[in-house]
């Protein structure tokens, strides 16, 4: 990831003199404590999060959409929406009492079975009403050589830009009951705030790239609900 920083910042030097980017490489003490007395973690795992990851991020690849690796400091944090609901604060009684979420994308959660003591990597689709796992990765290594490639990359050293979209709920669609669940779930939240949330549309539930738009527009379409995608700028997206 650093030489592709370095590869980045050398083909846009203005750009990123503007909008930094950088890797920090060593976590604080205080955070990794934190992080190894709240769970027990695999000793591969802790050695990662100390010497390469100690805060998020965020990652895009052919195969990831927007990848949000939590760091050390932001471990916690990541738990959040699915092991416990911010909003009511209360836990989220069926998602898996040993499931640690290590990573995101765009709400897809990738996780390690605390009680199997390795770094098997399973993953689910976030917003289908249940979670359905499944392995996605043997270990640590496997999922984390898959994205060190950024999307794009190639297309980026021709000089191709990148579009940007927002997508909207704007109505309850065909199907009102499933477009409530699709709410609760992107938001984590009870069925009287997605209510809420529906009622004041249009509701803002995705921005970034065409490619994850394109995949919240078929999630959209599938449950029936009304919508809007349009494009932005990269201005708007940052």
């Amino acid at each position: 990831m650093q030489e592709v920083l370095e590869a980045m910042r050398e083909q846009d030097p203005d750009f990123y003199a503007k909008y930094p980017m950088q890797l920090i490489t060593e976590a604080e003490e205080q955070a990794i404590r934190v992080v190894t007395e709240q769970w027990s973690l695999p000793q591969e795992y802790v050695y990662f999060l100390k010497h390469y990851v100690p805060e998020m991020v965020s990652w895009s690849t052919d195969e990831y959409i927007n990848l949000d690796i939590y760091g050390a400091k932001d471990l916690q944090q990541g738990q959040l929406g699915y092991n416990f609901n911010p909003v009511t604060n209360e836990v989220i009684t069926d998602w898996p009492n040993d499931y640690l979420v290590i990573a995101s994308d765009e709400g897809d959660p990738y996780c390690i079975d605390l009680a199997r003591g390795d770094t098997v990597i399973y993953t689910a689709e976030h917003g289908t009403g249940t979670w359905d796992f499944s392995i996605a990765y043997d270990n640590l290594i496997e999922f984390l050589r898959s994205v060190l490639i950024p999307r794009g990359f190639q297309e980026w050293e021709t000089g191709e830009e990148y579009n940007y979209y927002k997508v909207f709920i704007t109505g309850a669609g065909s199907d009102k009951l499933k477009t409530l669940m699709y709410i609760k779930k992107t938001f984590s939240c009870d069925y009287s705030q997605a209510r809420s949330y529906l009622e004041a549309a249009p509701l803002l539930v995705y921005k970034g790239i065409e490619l994850g738009a394109a995949k919240i527009e078929e999630q959209l379409k599938s449950i029936g609900a009304h919508y809007e995608m349009r494009k932005i700028g990269l201005e708007e997206f940052l």
